[in-house]
């Protein structure tokens, strides 16, 4: 090890003085204080050095993520953003520190600490003193943190302490990376730390120095078991060991088999087995063995002390109770007892139906304890969004049994909620509202009904250089049941393959400057799990009422002479009834907030206007005519084909950086008389979450022209989609929440099935020409992962715009910043990733 002295009296060069600053820009100051308050002289032990860099070398098999994750976060350096040489955070944090007062906090603890005492304990709960109790905890909690800590919320949540680290704690650490390769299975691994003083003059240089050496691999496992009866059902899953012969010697993998032999044999009754007291692994490394780099691993799984075998446990009683966690109920005695199907339910103050929570309880009297079966009921009961969570509790008798209890503190019967979103649709900013009731149980049907309102109001170019305004109005009355309604025979073979059933109704209104818009709809939805990772959704009707009051006149003759030019677009905003039946197949294997490989894969399948081919006039439904009369046109009645398929792939480089990308395909075949797709049925493509170079729904269809009204596009639908994308994300640095950079390179079109005055028309889908007319855009953005959300913001540029001439379509050399140039950056701001 090379060590170099460090003086902890180091001070860097001060900086030369600044320039002066005017009145406009006084926040300059605080930038630079922000930026440099990193140089202030740190304060040192005597045993203590500031470091500036870390480095692992060396390490060839052991990727350097897993040992970085063994270094605790005090002893890493200072994040530097984008490896500037400044450190912000320490500038952040010594600007908080200004504003810490240990007296004030003190005194702000003692008076939260005074209200907490001087609160009454009352004989019976009180819901409200309760409340009051919890909310003057927390704040005692937090002031005595923040003294134990000596932060305040600034320091700890904004800034960082300078980074500053103990020779003892290298060694620690050193040990510590030492210790988890030899666990690994490099037995003879060395590990030495470098303190390089002199490479810099903000601190150290810390690298420790890795050398693997030969792995040891497993030559033979046997397993010893005392118990024949577990000797007997272990035997039945020997091909779901975790340790073979062959592999790399893992002290991890011997872990996580003696967990798997613990979960085998409590779903055998063996309530009381416990690995860690019952399971030993014996690993043989001989000198000639050890010559070859082979281990022989032995796993013992031994009997109790004093015993020749573990005892078997099975269930003797089952209790349900579900209470309402206020307390109210239980003062006013409100409680209900119902035995059915050997359970006793006890309800106290809200009832629910126990013929229904029977299909989800899984654990019943004489039965062998399963502690599968303790999990899965777990899952069913919270996923009927009645309660909170489920508390599943055994006490052991004699004879071997276990009485259950269940807990299951109840939901509000009523909550409300309310989000707000911001957009910005072609450079125009907007923003939206949602309020939405929750009802549980009206129906004692363990359904959730939802009533939602919601108000968007999005920019839009008008018909001259102004700008104008859609606004968009919208409610909906849902039901949501959680078993398949109707169909009693597969709602007993999908009881616990968390099954729903979703009815709802919706009125949605939507007004611009060129029409105003109303639809009606009414929909039934089925939805089971088929696995942990797929999900099976069928959609047995899908109506809807659509009606257009008014067009105005600029846009009622685009549509007159773009139908004499053969162009449908004209029945899409005729009076129109549209009824489909679908169904789709996902699988989707990403874990919320974890960076791995994975997969998403979405089958898409829809019939339109079946219902009409039944009746004898296949342009009309007559009782619907009488039903929803008409005054002027006649009603547009559609028939439809369509299935879309979206697939995307997650390829992680490291744990915070990955690649990903997307192939989205889609076909329509609308047939009958209109030989059209309802407005709604339509592929669009352009916008945030599809092709970004371009604004939302503006690209194609083929090589053609958009569709203009005044100085604004009109949205380009298509029977065919075909996209694909591109994207690079990069972790760039922590503030608040995670700041990351995205990259990203979309490709796409869309075209229309039916030929509209000839085979030449540049919006059909022709196979001579497709694969060049496909636009492609590329572009960077940035995104704030707050873990609860994301926001995003992406800048698209066209690299080929396939509606110019064919030789012409290359425009990247022709972008300019300003929104007077045609291949301006389009921006784009939405929440989530795009895929």
């Amino acid at each position: 090890m090379r060590f170099n002295y460090f003086s902890s009296g180091h001070t860097p060069d001060k900086k030369k003085p600044g320039i002066v600053l005017s009145d406009k820009i006084k926040f300059l100051p605080l930038l630079f204080l922000i930026f440099t308050a990193c140089s202030r002289k740190v304060q040192l032990a005597p045993d203590e050095y500031r470091l500036h860099s870390l480095a692992i070398k060396g390490n060839k098999q052991i990727p350097t993520e897993e040992l970085e994750y063994l270094i605790p976060p005090a002893q890493k350096p200072n994040r530097r953003p984008f490896n500037l040489p400044v450190t912000p955070y320490v500038g952040l944090y010594n600007f908080g520190k200004n504003f810490y007062s240990q007296q004030k906090i003190k005194t702000r603890r003692d008076r939260w600490d005074s209200k907490l005492k001087a609160l009454p304990s009352p004989v019976n709960f009180d819901a409200e003193i309760e409340k009051k109790r919890k909310r003057y905890q927390k704040k005692v909690s937090v002031y005595q943190d923040r003294l134990d800590t000596g932060e305040n919320w600034w320091m700890k949540n904004v800034g960082e302490p300078p980074a500053k680290i103990t020779e003892a704690a290298i060694k620690h650490t050193s040990e510590n990376i030492q210790k988890y390769i030899y666990n690994k299975g490099f037995f003879d691994n060395t590990v030495v730390y470098d303190i390089d003083s002199a490479a810099s003059k903000r601190g150290i240089k810390l690298t420790y120095h890795v050398e693997e050496k030969n792995a040891y691999y497993i030559d033979t496992v046997n397993y010893a078991i005392e118990d024949p009866r577990i000797d007997s059902i272990l035997r039945l899953n020997t091909n779901a060991r975790l340790i073979k012969s062959g592999q790399r010697l893992d002290m991890n993998n011997i872990t996580l088999e003696k967990a798997r032999i613990e979960l085998t044999l409590k779903d055998e009754g063996y309530y009381n087995f416990i690995a860690k007291n019952s399971i030993a692994a014996e690993i043989d490394t001989t000198d000639y063995i050890k010559r070859n780099y082979r281990v022989n691993i032995k796993m013992l799984v031994n009997s109790p002390p004093f015993r020749n075998q573990h005892e078997q446990f099975r269930i003797e009683s089952v209790y349900f109770v579900s209470a309402d966690p206020s307390g109210e109920a239980i003062s006013k005695g409100d409680t209900t007892h119902v035995s059915y199907n050997n359970i006793d339910y006890s309800f106290i103050g809200k009832r629910f139906p126990s013929r229904l929570l029977d299909k989800k309880i899984l654990i019943r009297p004489g039965q062998l304890f399963r502690i599968s079966k303790v999990n899965e009921t777990n899952r069913q009961l919270y996923g009927l969004d009645q309660f909170a969570f489920a508390n599943i509790r055994f006490t052991q008798l004699p004879d071997n049994k276990l009485r259950t209890e269940i807990i299951a503190p109840t939901n509000p019967k009523y909550t409300a909620s309310y989000n707000f979103d911001v957009n910005n649709i072609n450079g125009i900013l907007g923003g939206g509202a949602n309020v939405s009731l929750r009802a549980r149980n009206l129906l004692s049907a363990l359904e959730t009904t939802e009533l939602g309102l919601r108000a968007n109001l999005e920019g839009q170019p008008g018909l001259d250089t102004t700008v104008q305004r859609s606004r968009e109005l919208g409610a909906n009355l849902a039901f949501n049941f959680p078993k398949i309604i109707f169909l009693n025979k597969v709602a007993n073979l999908l009881s616990l393959k968390s099954p729903r059933t979703q009815v709802a109704l919706s009125y949605n209104n939507s007004s611009q400057q060129l029409y105003r818009r109303q639809v009606f709809r009414l929909t039934g939805n089925y939805s089971w799990l088929k696995s942990k990772y797929e999900t099976i959704q069928i959609s047995p009707f899908d109506i809807n009422l659509i009606n257009t009051p008014y067009k105005s006149r600029a846009f009622d003759s685009i549509l007159t002479s773009e139908a004499l030019r053969g162009n449908n677009l004209k029945v899409l905003f005729d009076p129109q009834f549209v009824s489909s039946i679908s169904g789709s197949y996902i699988y989707n294997n990403q874990v919320q907030g974890k960076n791995i490989r994975a997969k998403f894969l979405r089958i898409f399948v829809e019939s339109g206007g079946t219902a009409i081919n039944f009746f004898p006039d296949k342009n009309k439904i007559r009782f619907i005519d009488r039903l929803f009369p008409i005054d002027t046109n006649q009603r547009a009645y559609f028939r439809f084909v369509k299935i879309n398929i979206d697939f995307r792939r997650y390829i992680p480089i490291n744990s915070r950086d990955s690649w990903a990308y997307r192939i989205n395909v889609g076909v329509a075949h609308p047939y009958g008389d209109n030989q059209a797709l309802p407005f709604e049925k339509n592929f669009f493509i352009g916008g945030p979450n599809s092709i970004r170079a371009w604004r939302p729904r503006a690209l194609g269809p083929g090589s053609a022209q958009g569709v203009t009204v005044g100085n604004r596009f009109f949205q380009q639908p298509g029977d065919i989609l075909m996209e694909g994308s591109l994207e690079y994300r990069k972790f760039m640095f922590r503030f608040i929440g995670n700041w990351n950079a995205g990259f990203f390179i979309d490709a796409g079109n869309v075209w229309k099935w039916y030929q509209i005055n000839s085979k030449f028309n540049e919006a059909n889908f022709n196979w001579g020409r497709f694969y060049k007319e496909f636009a492609v855009g590329t572009g960077a953005g940035i995104r704030l992962d707050l873990d609860y959300f994301i926001a995003r913001f992406d800048w698209g540029v066209k690299v080929i715009d396939p509606s110019r001439k064919e030789g012409d379509r290359f425009v990247l050399d022709k972008t300019r910043l300003g929104r007077s140039n045609e291949y301006y950056p389009v921006f784009h701001f939405a929440i989530g990733y795009p895929f």
